[in-house]
């Protein structure tokens, strides 16, 4: 008599999942790790819980709605008192604003992002252009003489993850530098010259350990943005940049910067790659 009348006050799991739209599998789950178990189990394997339990699973459901974690949860259904909720909400408000300042911070760099790709619809393809560039500061990762393909991708991907500070979105494609000598000086290179080192531009001098800083000098700087991969033309854009300088009194004091602006990111075609080409130049017209 008595166990009808405990069963006929108590909920099955089926009506009190109902009653929290949750599922009984849920339930089922809360018993096996001991958050929330059942008044008893009837001969019929039924489980029945309690008001009670109803008013535990309603402080389970809403602190779940807070993104509180279970183990937090169950800490706090054993040290329940105001104390201990006011801790609770204080300590998920601050999981939330450090949520909120990465979520900004992502926002930031899509905006960024999104911002670069638009302008490069206004490109200045295949023309030459001399500007005057402040100084900027770029981070260098050296490659040793006849690197392996597969090492020099293995440089090429712990650059790019230093410059992203190994977290988040890399917002600015790495490029590769040539040296002058083996760029401007006669004959002309057929192929595509061998890189020294991997580049990127840095807002800010770097500060991590590993990081070889370096800086591009204030002065001038001759820019080429082109389509399709460096290396399958590499002599024909040299031998351009080289009668330009040439009939307009140049001559290079850097080193070929080689920088992707579009790339296999945005493209499956290589021949819709975007790419620049710069080198700092002074005038050699007033030595004349």
């Amino acid at each position: 008599m008595d166990k009808n009348i405990n069963e006929c006050n108590c909920f099955t799991a089926g009506e009190l999942a109902s009653l929290f739209g949750i599922s009984k599998q849920t339930l089922l789950y809360y018993d096996k790790i001991h958050l929330l178990s059942p008044d008893f189990i009837g001969e019929n394997g039924y489980r029945h819980y309690s008001v009670a339990q109803y008013l535990d699973l309603e402080i389970i459901v809403n602190l779940r709605s807070l993104n509180i974690s279970l183990a937090d949860i169950k800490y706090y259904l054993e040290h329940r008192n105001k104390e201990c909720f006011l801790e609770q909400l204080q300590k998920r408000a601050a999981e939330c604003a450090k949520i909120i300042k990465e979520n900004e911070r992502i926002c930031r760099s899509i905006q960024r992002i999104s911002a670069n790709i638009q302008q490069n619809n206004n490109l200045p393809l295949n023309q030459i252009t001399v500007t005057w560039k402040e100084q900027r500061y770029i981070r260098l990762t050296e490659l040793y003489p006849d690197v392996s393909s597969k090492e020099r991708i293995a440089k090429f991907a712990r650059h790019s993850q230093l410059a992203a500070h190994n977290k988040g979105f890399i917002e600015r494609q790495a490029g590769w530098i040539v040296a002058k000598e083996r760029v401007f000086t006669a004959p002309l290179p057929q192929k595509a010259p061998s890189s020294h080192s991997f580049f990127s531009f840095a807002d800010n001098p770097p500060t991590h350990p590993k990081t070889a800083l370096s800086t591009l000098p204030t002065g001038l700087y001759l820019e080429l943005y082109f389509s399709g991969p460096f290396c399958s033309q590499a002599h024909a854009l040299i031998e351009k940049i080289a009668h330009f300088m040439k009939i307009n009194e140049f001559e290079p004091c850097s080193d070929l910067y080689v920088l992707p602006i579009e790339n296999h990111w945005l493209y499956a075609d290589t021949k819709q790659y975007i790419n620049l080409l710069f080198v700092q130049v002074r005038s050699t017209a007033k030595n004349k």
